[in-house]
Order: C-alpha cells, then structure tokens, then sequence
C-alpha cells in the first residue's frame, strides 16, 4: 500500500486559484455553450490532488479533512460550478469507504482514487422516487451458480458522472430487505442490453455527466454491498451527503464570489453622467449588500466543515443549513448583480446569464431546499 505526504491546504488552495484564473475562466463560456468538461482540464484537477484529497495518505491520498478542502471547493466554483460538481462523487466514493467500507473494500478502491486511476458516481434518485428512500425500487438479489456478485433490476436518475466513472455507489434493496443497502458496482458491463444508459441534456450545470440508469436482470460479479453490511445504506449514504452539501455550499459561494466580481464591474466600469455607476447610492447598497451576505454565508459554510470533521453532533444541521443558505443566497446574489447590469445581463453569452442557469441547481443538489427545510423543521418541533 503506497503512502504520500499530506497536502498542504493553503497551497492546493493556491494551485487550483492560479488555474481558475489562467484556465477556467479564460475558457468556461466555451465549455458551457459546447456543454463540454474536457478531458485535459478533469486531468488537471486530479493532477492536482482534488479527487484523492480525502483519502487518508496510508492508502496514498491527500490525508485532508472537508475544513481543509472548502477553501479550494470554493475557489473552483468560482471558475465553473461544474468543476466542483465533477469531482464531488469521488469525493463522496471516498467518504463511504473511509467510514464505512471493509477494510478489503478500502485496499480494493482507495489507492486508485488517489492516483486518480478511478473516478466515482453516486447514485440514490429514482423515476418514481426522487431522493424518497422510502419509495427506491432497485432490487439486488445474489447471484447463484457461484457465479458471484449481484443481479440487479430498476431504474436510477441523475447518476452524476454516471457515463464515464469507474464505479458507482448506488442505493439497492438487496435481497427482499426492505431497508436499503450501498451497493458498491464496479462500471464493467455499462451501456449494454442489461444495464442500458442514458445520458440527460440540462439547462445548466453544464459538462457534468448525467446520466440515466436502467437494469434488467444484470448480473454484476464484482458488486458488493459497502461494509459488508446490508440494510445500512439510508445511514451510510446520508452521512456521506453531509460532505456533499458542504460541496454544494461550495459550489453557491462560488456564485455568489462571481456574481459581486460582476457587481464590482458593472459599477466600476459603466459611465453615468460625469462618474460611474458605483458613484450612486444605490448601486453602494447593493454591492455592500453582497459582501456582507458573502461572509456570512463562508462563515456558516466553515463552520459545517469543521463539525463534520469532527463527528459532531451538530454536523447534519450545519451541513444541512449551510447548502440551503448559500444556495438561496447565490440565486439572489445573481439577482442582485443583474439588477445592476440590466439587460446586458440577458445576453446569451453573458456571465450573468450562465450565473442565473446554475445557480438553481445548486438548491436541488444533494436534497431539494424545501425538503432540507422541513428535515431541520422537525427537531424544532418535536
């Protein structure tokens, strides 16, 4: 088993900032209108670190912790949500086994996320079902004859990465129980007549894979259930996306990083009267209202990171409020800038028209805002 040392925080930080400026944001208009995520510039990110920064250093990765990594989150949504979006279900890969898996499934998996040899998918909505755990229909039953591994049957939506990982992590009810497992499922037999694939166009969020699963009577010799455990997977999955919405957080704050730098311009650089238009009180307030709201949203979203590294108690609240927050917030601060650049901020091409396309999507990622509000409704209440 290889082993690296740890990665220094503030330099991946530093790293992944100058290839946002040199990289990303030269190009992101591109790669959006061609709803393409080059293969050169995913290379660039593992090359850096950011798909095997979770792993813990013993099995070769990065040795990092979700406080560590929410500042290079950040700093990559501020290129293209999508970059961060790409990269998050290997991340949650990583997580599931860190804390869940076997040891044998641990030394399977985890040194090829840190090389980068393998990259993630994360599969837990359905057709009928949304993200409702109560309502999943995709069976696993174990294969007979010796043969090995699991044969699945339904149908699963929104598989992120889901055309080109190496393996998806996938919720299943295996063997009749009617709680739901992790089902680990190597991508060896994807796109044929018992595994049929479906890539999904999007609005926004553009060059993310999306994918649409359908099994029929597929037989998988490598799959396994995660840990060894079934019926566990409701727990499992749901401690993994706590790491996912401090991600999507990411993700919104990055917007809203964007939307003030486009606030900032517009007010600096358009000419009204004898000045310009940040010589109005009008345009003052609103910058200043997005600076303040900013931070307050890095503060929340540092404060999740740190609780769920820790294990803390309040790490499914803070995470929780945190995606809800920042994603509300970037889908005003987004507003708030276009109100400044009027109908300029239409314009096909504009970066506030591509702002007000993502920016939505990042109050449905990893649980849809409503449904996150009434989960943290309900302690409240009693």
């Amino acid at each position: 088993m290889s082993t690296r040392e740890r990665l220094e925080p503030e330099q991946l930080r530093a790293s992944v900032e100058a290839f946002v400026d040199d990289v990303v944001l030269p190009n992101v208009a591109a790669w959006d209108r061609e709803d393409e995520l080059p293969d050169g510039v995913l290379g660039r990110l593992v090359e850096l670190g950011m798909t095997g920064a979770l792993v813990p250093s013993e099995y070769g990765g990065g040795g990092l912790g979700v406080a560590d990594l929410w500042p290079a989150w950040r700093v990559l949504s501020r290129g293209w949500i999508s970059l961060t979006g790409a990269i998050n279900p290997t991340n949650l890969a990583t997580t599931l086994l860190v804390r869940h898996g076997t040891e044998a499934q641990r030394e399977r998996w985890l040194p090829g996320i840190a090389a980068g040899a393998v990259l993630a998918s994360f599969s837990i909505t359905e057709p009928q079902a949304g993200s409702d755990l109560g309502r999943l229909e995709t069976s696993a039953r174990r294969a007979e004859d010796g043969r090995g591994g699991l044969v699945l049957d339904g149908d699963k939506r929104w598989v992120a990465g889901g055309v080109s990982s190496d393996v998806v992590f996938l919720m299943a009810s295996v063997g009749g129980d009617e709680k739901p497992s992790c089902v680990i499922l190597p991508a060896d037999g994807r796109d044929s007549p018992s595994w049929r694939l479906e890539e999904i166009d999007k609005l926004g969020y553009r060059g993310v894979e999306s994918a649409a699963y359908a099994f029929t009577d597929h037989h998988a010799p490598g799959a396994e259930v995660l840990g060894d455990e079934a019926g566990a997977g409701a727990r499992q999955m749901l401690d993994a996306l706590d790491i996912g919405r401090v991600n999507v957080a990411c993700r919104a704050l990055g917007i809203v990083d964007r939307a003030l730098a486009c606030a900032v311009e517009e007010s600096t650089g358009r000419a009204i009267g004898d000045g310009v238009l940040g010589d109005h009180t009008h345009a003052q307030l609103r910058v200043g209202e997005l600076v303040a709201r900013r931070a307050a949203v890095a503060a929340l979203v540092e404060s999740a990171a740190r609780a769920v590294d820790a294990g803390a108690d309040t790490a499914r609240e803070l995470s929780t409020a945190a995606k809800v927050v920042a994603s509300d917030t970037a889908v005003w601060a987004v507003d708030r800038a276009a109100r400044l650049a009027a109908s300029r901020s239409f314009a096909a091409g504009d970066e506030l028209a591509r702002l007000r396309r993502d920016a939505p999507q990042t109050q449905i990622g990893e649980g849809a805002n409503d449904a996150l509000l009434m989960a943290l409704a309900k302690p409240a209440l009693g």
